[in-house]
């Protein structure tokens, strides 16, 4: 089955998914870590050297083969079973994996894609944009109405105690 292009796309669909069929809809995750056994090693190696095998010209190479580093992937899996609809997408972006947990997250607890901002409008080019008014300025205060301030509640003009761990 193929997997979704965009984090995006797969969010957009699954939202979809969620919707028409919510209590039918499964999300499954599965995060890998490949370890560094013998086993796992040996597995990867054979698979490099057969991709250099099907790549190899007529000159071998001379340098010496080595293990790929290990790379942590998280696939996701939206699955319909009476419709036969499955979503997937793998990624490798440790931010892009909190993002998608935590909207998965959402979606599971029935949010909709609007109220992810999945699907954000965006304004076609030249047309107009609304913008909303900047938050009025705060008033500043002055050094001799803040040492005044301080000295009407009870404290002494050298300032309020720093917080923090020490001893309690």
């Amino acid at each position: 089955m193929p997997y979704l292009p965009t984090s995006q796309a797969y969010l957009e669909q699954s939202a979809q998914l969620l919707q028409a069929y919510p209590d039918t809809t499964r999300i499954v995750t599965k995060y890998s870590f490949p370890t560094n056994r013998r086993g796992n090693i040996i597995r990867a190696h054979k698979s490099q050297v057969r991709k250099d095998a099907a790549k190899a010209t007529d000159a071998p190479s001379t340098t010496p083969a080595q293990p790929p580093t290990a790379i942590a992937t998280l696939t996701l899996k939206t699955f319909n079973p009476t419709t036969g609809i499955c979503l997937h997408y793998r990624t490798n972006k440790a931010q892009e994996v909190s993002r998608l947990i935590t909207s998965l997250g959402k979606l599971a607890a029935g949010a909709d894609a609007a109220g992810l901002g999945l699907s954000a409008a965006v304004p076609a080019a030249g047309a107009d944009v609304e913008m909303v008014d900047a938050p009025a300025p705060v008033e500043e205060v002055t050094p001799a109405a803040g040492k005044a301030q301080g000295q009407s509640q009870g404290q002494s003009g050298k300032g309020k105690k720093k917080g923090g761990k020490g001893k309690r």
